[in-house]
């Protein structure tokens, strides 16, 4: 059996870091430099040590597919950058269609998304801290036991459900407010 705890998991899980815009370099990047930010800030939001968070593939395709704002040259700006972070936030629960039509205003220079990005870490952050507390209070009370199967499998299917709803709500903004025409 492992030894970590649940209260452990969930606190390692609340404790993942995030890039923050000040963070991003207001200089132009190339492709790798942009992996190698990613890497260095979002490592601890791997699964697997192993596990790629972004590839040149993932940011050929996005480019490509008129995902990101139409870039000049080979090099990136912070915005681009910006909206890297908010697929890679959004590409687990709504697919990549639907996040291209989230992006699209924000193709427009009148359009910022640096604001928004930042609201969204100001709150996320808190968010995060706010549900970890009432998931281990929830552990705690209804005394789960990482030694026992059926306790295991309850809390996971508890925890997938969740997960599953808040999916689903964000579905259904997605179906309400950016219909295709």
């Amino acid at each position: 059996m492992n030894n970590t705890t649940l209260e452990e998991i969930v606190g390692e899980v609340s404790q993942r870091s995030y890039l923050d815009p000040k963070d991003i370099p207001c200089l132009d990047l190339y492709m790798d430099q942009i992996m190698t930010l990613f890497e260095t800030f979002l490592s601890n939001h791997k699964r697997n040590e192993d596990d790629k968070l972004i590839t040149k593939t993932m940011i050929n395709n996005y480019s490509k597919e008129g995902i990101l704002k139409p870039i000049k040259g080979k090099k990136y700006s912070k915005e681009h950058i910006i909206q890297m972070l908010i697929i890679y936030s959004l590409k687990n629960t709504i697919t990549i269609q639907e996040i291209k039509n989230v992006l699209a205003p924000f193709h427009e220079d009148t359009k910022q998304i640096e604001p928004i990005y930042q609201q969204y870490l100001d709150t996320i952050k808190s968010l995060i801290e706010d549900k970890s507390n009432d998931i281990i209070n929830f552990i705690q009370e209804s005394h789960y036991d990482c030694d026992d199967a059926e306790s295991l499998l309850s809390l996971l299917l508890i925890i997938s459900s969740l997960s599953t709803f808040y999916q689903n709500i964000a579905q259904k903004i997605i179906d309400n407010y950016y219909k295709e025409d």
